[in-house]
């Protein structure tokens, strides 16, 4: 009969208990007392502010407050294009911004500007957090990094004008875009006048009528109070903008192992969290916005098809450029269709 020694089976125990304590000792010791600021475009209340405000909630957790991460929400650090030279030159340690907005510096990011390139969040989510999406990641601007994808929904137009049920109806109304010129192409091929302005001049514009209107998620327009300046809002869907949470190379380079996997992790799982709060923001605020007085037209898949139709000369030109510096465009758009035809 075996006897049950329990002299050497808690000494084993003791081992591997005092094996994990080193391990999680010598990873904590690995970590150094820092803090990161994290500049954005977006209000504090926002679902870019609630990503940020989630991520420095992890990372103090998990680094046992070592690394405090500080959110500069309004464009307070500057907009986007300004916050991401800082990021470059390492006077600013984070940010999220739309990655057609980095087209500047890396052109492949237009394939995000694509006009109705994804129909559903499942697509886009699906796509994104596979190996297509992992390779845009990798292609980032020089002296930044790229973590993961939040959300930043479906673009959609509104104006001081006019309802916009069909295509006819955006004919001559002088609409902000983005600082991108496939955006700008895109928007006169809808019959615009597009305007390319930063965000943080966005208001002001619409205000003094310098602008008819713009295009954001329906989350944005709320939160940045549009509905103030702005009557009308449609549903035209026209493009899905994930965010990308982006760190300065100069911190990065400086972290050991345990601190990249600690940034990267929290980045991951707030990003889960991040997709649910900003989808929620976006359907409540249509309630929101009604009752400020806005007029909400839901825009009809058959009229958002013409209005694909009408960019799509534009679109096929973009890709084909963009597909003569590098292949990954490309397979954005295989990626979206193999997607779309496994879920019918």
């Amino acid at each position: 009969m075996k006897v049950f020694n329990y002299k050497k089976s808690f000494a084993i125990a003791l081992s591997l208990s005092s094996l994990v304590v080193g391990q999680a000792f010598a990873q904590n010791s690995e970590i150094k007392e820092r803090t990161l600021k994290f500049a954005y475009v977006q209000p504090k209340t926002s679902h870019m502010g609630f990503g940020v405000e989630k991520f420095a909630e992890l990372v103090a957790k998990k680094s046992g407050n070592k690394i405090i991460v500080k959110g500069y929400p309004d464009g307070s650090l500057g907009g986007d294009l300004n916050v991401l030279t800082s990021l470059q030159g390492g006077t600013v340690d984070m940010t999220t911004m739309p990655p057609s907005l980095m087209v500047g510096q890396a052109k492949v990011y237009g394939a995000f500007s694509i006009h109705f390139l994804f129909n559903d969040f499942k697509e886009a989510d699906t796509v994104l957090d596979g190996p297509v999406g992992k390779k845009f990641l990798e292609k980032t601007p020089k002296g930044v990094v790229g973590l993961t994808y939040w959300d930043h929904g479906f673009r959609n137009i509104s104006n001081s004008k006019r309802s916009i049920a069909k295509v006819e109806d955006i004919q001559g109304l002088k609409l902000r875009v983005i600082q991108e010129p496939l955006f700008v192409d895109s928007f006169s091929a809808l019959g615009a006048n597009p305007v390319p302005l930063a965000f943080t001049e966005l208001y002001s514009a619409m205000e003094t009528k310098a602008v008819d209107g713009q295009d954001n998620p329906i989350a944005a327009f709320e939160a940045n109070k549009f509905y103030e300046v702005q009557k009308y809002l449609s549903s035209t869907r026209h493009v899905y903008q994930p965010l990308i949470v982006l760190i300065s190379n100069k911190v990065w380079d400086q972290f050991t192992p345990a601190e990249k996997k600690l940034i990267q992790d929290a980045a991951n799982e707030t990003t889960i969290e991040q997709r649910k709060v900003s989808r929620g923001m976006d359907a409540k605020a249509i309630d929101l916005v009604k009752k400020q007085g806005v007029v909400f037209t839901e825009v009809s898949p058959q009229e958002r098809a013409r209005m694909r139709d009408k960019v799509k000369p534009v679109t096929d030109k973009y890709l084909q450029d963009m597909n003569a510096v590098d292949p990954l465009p490309a397979e954005l758009v295989k990626a979206v269709e193999a997607q779309r035809t496994k879920n019918k």
